[in-house]
């Protein structure tokens, strides 16, 4: 998963079979994880506090080629307006680590909007598969 492809790592609604998936549709999925812990925000969305001690958070890395996808994506996650930050991180897809752009929340912002903290490491165990039909 390396070459001309730049890779994403998504854990929420931009999950295969989640509100957003659309975004990231006909492109190649793996499962993967990244270290971290999930919250959900007042609104209903989730958010990742990265974090290289925390436990693995379930998610999808999703392989792509066009760099204008990123620009569209930081736009639906309100990267501009400092909602979420979109950085490199390590994750990990069949035991080999990568590096893989990450949508991610800072501490201090998801304790100053009142983000509530999840047990859960898989956001698809809180938001089920959206019914399309």
């Amino acid at each position: 998963m390396s070459g001309r492809f730049d890779l994403l790592f998504v854990y929420g609604s931009l999950l295969s079979g989640q509100s957003a998936d659309g975004y990231l549709a006909g492109l190649v999925r793996a499962p993967a994880t990244t270290p971290g812990c999930l919250y959900r925000s007042p609104a209903g969305y989730p958010g990742l506090v990265w974090d290289e001690d925390g436990d693995p958070i379930l998610g999808e890395v999703v392989r792509f080629a066009n760099p204008g996808l990123l620009r569209v994506l930081d736009l639906y996650e309100g990267v501009a307006e400092g909602l979420f930050t979109r950085e490199r991180k390590p994750i990990v897809v069949r035991d080999q680590q990568l590096d893989a752009w990450v949508y991610t929340v800072r501490g201090p912002q998801v304790r100053a909007r009142r983000w509530a903290r999840l047990a859960v490491h898989d956001w698809r165990k809180v938001a089920p598969p959206v019914a399309r039909g």
